[in-house]
């Protein structure tokens, strides 16, 4: 069992970030955990949340799914370098994704350096296969060179998963992490009888983005639904029926908690590895994030608002969930001043 060893003066100093910012209008709710390898450190809850409250985590899925990749690169199942053509062969049996997709390894599916469009709203092609669907998103936008943070990177890594393992992804996602790491509270389609955080009213940010490209979809939530156990994400959920490699898990904060200190304990090169820069990759782990906003270490972040940071080498950890879309109106504070005050604070006051 995890022990808990709090920091009276990181205690107060989180839960008076957490307030100021909730009381400055960033978030209705939020609960944020600060730790260092083996033991909790400080907790801080507002509006709805509490300790054991799920919060649609949108993109840090992405991490999810990407420790996954990992297990089945270290079980010789799959390899970093492998083409992704190999490890989803319907992408070589279609004449135009063989060529799109040549010189593309996992390697950049996970650094985000796989020229891949950042997005594209699949529902929208509704009816068609997955490989129609990405078929049609990808003659229909250009190549991007460099890094280009891509949702359809991960809905590929998703696929290879389940190619990989013969099952579906939430199942992938419980056999094969939650229950071996011992991460508790991490699902996908979650009961909705469990405490969950509301994450949204409707899709009006993806309603824009589809009227900007012209794109027509009849299908999106009524702008004035709360959502509240259903995925954020387009994609997830209009798509992918909220399971998917790119978002759709429901979480507490203390499961992303024991997934960074797993991060933070292993001893396997690979995992190691990415939590740092990649040269060709600036700013980007191996499905990390990197730079300033997490000191010494790296982390993610989630469309709804929610992140992880950690450092292995400070030994210091913060997750921070809010569901800073939960507003009628458009909220306009993003949460990046908010996490970067808890991030710089806990490294302050541990390091």
């Amino acid at each position: 069992m995890m022990s808990h060893t709090y920091d009276a003066r990181l205690q107060r100093a989180i839960a008076d970030i957490t307030a100021r910012y909730q009381a400055a209008g960033y978030f209705p709710s939020a609960c944020v955990r600060v730790f260092n390898r083996d033991e909790t450190l400080a907790v801080a809850c507002v509006g709805e949340a509490r300790e054991d409250s799920l919060f649609d985590v949108a993109s840090l899925t992405k991490i999810a799914t990407a420790t996954q990749i990992f297990h089945l690169i270290s079980a010789g199942k799959l390899s970093l370098h492998e083409a992704a053509a190999d490890a989803l062969p319907e992408l070589g049996q279609d004449a135009y994704l063989a060529r799109r997709f040549q010189g593309i390894e996992l390697y950049h599916l996970l650094t985000h350096t796989s020229t891949l469009v950042d997005w594209y709203p699949f529902y929208s092609r509704r009816g068609e296969d997955f490989f129609t669907a990405l078929k049609y998103a990808l003659a229909h936008t250009e190549p991007t060179r460099g890094v280009v943070y891509s949702d359809l990177n991960f809905m590929l890594l998703g696929k290879i998963i389940e190619r990989a393992q013969g099952k579906p992804l939430d199942v992938c996602l419980r056999e094969d992490l939650v229950k071996p790491l011992g991460l508790g509270n991490m699902t996908y389609l979650p009961d909705k009888s469990l405490p969950i955080i509301p994450s949204c009213y409707g899709n009006p940010i993806e309603m824009g983005m589809c009227a900007e490209r012209g794109i027509v979809f009849d299908g999106f939530r009524p702008l004035g639904q709360a959502v509240r156990g259903d995925a954020n994400d387009g994609n997830c959920w209009y798509y992918f029926h909220g399971v998917s490699g790119l978002a759709g898990i429901f979480a507490d904060t203390l499961a992303y908690q024991r997934l960074c200190q797993y991060y933070m304990n292993t001893a396997t090169p690979l995992l190691i590895e990415a939590q740092k820069e990649q040269p060709a990759a600036p700013g980007r782990g191996i499905g990390f994030q990197t730079g300033v906003s997490y000191p010494h270490g790296c982390g993610h972040t989630g469309f709804t608002g929610t992140a992880i940071y950690f450092s292995r080498e400070q030994n210091v950890g913060v997750v921070s969930f809010t569901n800073r879309l939960f507003y009628p109106e458009k909220n306009e504070n993003a949460t990046g001043d908010f996490r970067r005050a808890v991030h710089e604070t806990a490294f302050a006051l541990l390091r």
